[in-house]
């Protein structure tokens, strides 16, 4: 039943994540040079200029899966069992996205920073939407789960009527 609504919750959840692919992540003011933070490397937008593409590879990859993910869950629909691990995987992959880039990507952009500028700059930090975006679809995979378990529920006592 693909009319039901979790998969709006995973539908959400799908074009959120591919919404990463056009967003910045974060702003940075090193002394007044913008730089802006994607998916896809640190970039001037001035300049146009791309100043560390290196290792962004894990947050396409993730980005990738945390959009197709939920996509094929949809088309799951006859193994809700299945439906809720594979919710359960996204989410997963939604905190490893967030630990990722506060974790691993944040000391890369101190360094690209400070050989851009030097090493006295004052850095200017604003994240954009598209930090909450992976939040969000943590709120919309739980409302997810939610439902795959109430038709769980539903089938099963429905079972027991017969």
């Amino acid at each position: 039943m693909i009319q039901r609504r979790q998969t709006i919750f995973m539908l959400l959840t799908a074009v959120l994540s591919a919404l990463l692919f056009f967003m910045p992540l974060a702003s940075f003011n090193a002394d007044g040079n913008a730089m802006r933070f994607t998916i896809f490397g640190i970039q001037n937008p001035i300049d146009t200029l791309v100043l560390s593409k290196s290792y962004t590879w894990p947050l396409i990859v993730l980005t990738v899966l945390m959009t197709i993910l939920p996509l094929y869950t949809i088309f799951k629909y006859k193994k809700r069992e299945l439906q809720v691990k594979m919710c359960h995987l996204n989410m997963l992959l939604n905190i490893v996205f967030i630990g990722v880039v506060f974790l691993y990507y944040d000391g890369d952009i101190q360094k690209v920073i400070a050989a851009v500028e030097g090493d006295s700059y004052q850095l200017d930090v604003a994240y954009f939407f598209g930090m909450a975006i992976p939040l969000v679809n943590l709120i919309l995979e739980i409302f997810a789960i939610r439902g795959i378990k109430k038709d769980i529920e539903l089938l099963k006592s429905v079972d027991r009527l017969r």
